[in-house]
């Protein structure tokens, strides 16, 4: 007895190293997370099975009779094939029944390492269907700035393009009031109290121009336009056998008024109202017919 308990402490001292090893072997971190190692943790029970069988259980079979050799010896060398059959099947049976569950174990461990990795694909693909909506969001902004800066291109555009017209309708009508200042001094002055005498067949029609000379430009231009048709119904009254009663030559008064006229489009709106108030359309009218009675007058003058 004495000599056996040394041994069965050395045996067991063995068994609680094997153990403590075993424990910090069957499990490992992955993912931070600790996993059972259940490979490690079967082949460490079957280390420990085989070291309980071999130091301890088989120790304590019964020993053939007059054997002097060691435990395995006396085990199988005198044991009948049908008590060392019966022997190995019980001894491997716990090792093929402990594997058998660890396999289902490892497989199980297997599945869920699977499924934790859908998750963390799902959680994934979930992030970047995030990241996207925000890029999207993003891009969306954007393009909404950029519209707004377009926006305000555009109207800083039409502005400077207002602008722009402003200036040149102000400078046309700058250049307007300039040619009619011209025209009242060049030409309608001369016309002012100039008066004639027309022959017709309901007697001599006498008439004469205001004095255009004390008249501001478009008060002149204005009365222009009386003075003028009423000298044109004269002078178609004219009788045949009279002379051309009318000393004055219109071409300049209507060359003017085609001046003035032609920059009606480009002047602003309220210099466009002043075009059609003076009656320049038809003061060039009476001018221009004044001008065909004289020149068909003529014409027939020089046919006879």
């Amino acid at each position: 007895m004495s000599k056996s308990l040394p041994t069965f402490v050395g045996r067991l001292r063995i068994f609680c190293s094997i153990t403590k090893v075993g424990f910090w072997a069957m499990t490992e971190k992955k993912n931070t997370k600790w996993r059972v190692n259940w490979l490690l943790l079967a082949g460490l029970a079957t280390i420990i099975y085989f070291t309980v069988l071999v130091f301890f259980l088989v120790p304590q079979t019964e020993p053939c009779q007059n054997s002097t050799g060691s435990a395995i010896e006396n085990l199988l060398i005198c044991r009948a094939p049908n008590e060392l059959g019966d022997f190995l099947s019980g001894a491997f049976a716990p090792i093929a029944f402990l594997w058998l569950v660890a396999a289902v174990l490892i497989q199980a461990q297997e599945l869920e390492a699977q499924r934790e990795e859908l998750v963390l694909t799902r959680q994934e693909l979930t992030n970047s269907r995030e990241v996207m909506k925000e890029q999207a969001e993003q891009a969306k902004n954007q393009a909404i700035q950029a519209q707004r800066q377009a926006d305000f291109i555009g109207e800083q555009t039409e502005n400077f393009k207002r602008q722009a017209e402003d200036y040149y309708r102000e400078k046309q009508d700058r250049i307007f009031e300039e040619t009619l200042r011209a025209l009242h001094k060049s030409t309608v002055a001369r016309i002012g109290g100039y008066s004639y005498q027309i022959a017709t067949n309901g007697g001599t029609v006498m008439g004469s121009a205001p004095d255009f000379r004390n008249r501001d430009p478009e008060t002149a231009l204005f009365e222009m336009r009386a003075f003028l048709e009423q000298l044109e119904i004269s002078l178609t009254k004219l009788l045949p056998t009279s002379q051309w009663p009318i000393s004055l030559n219109f071409t300049p008064l209507i060359v003017g008024l085609e001046k003035l006229i032609s920059m009606e489009t480009s002047v602003s709106p309220s210099f466009q109202i002043k075009i059609a108030s003076l009656g320049l359309k038809e003061s060039l009218s009476a001018a221009s017919k004044i001008e065909e009675i004289k020149t068909m007058r003529n014409r027939n003058n020089n046919i006879q």
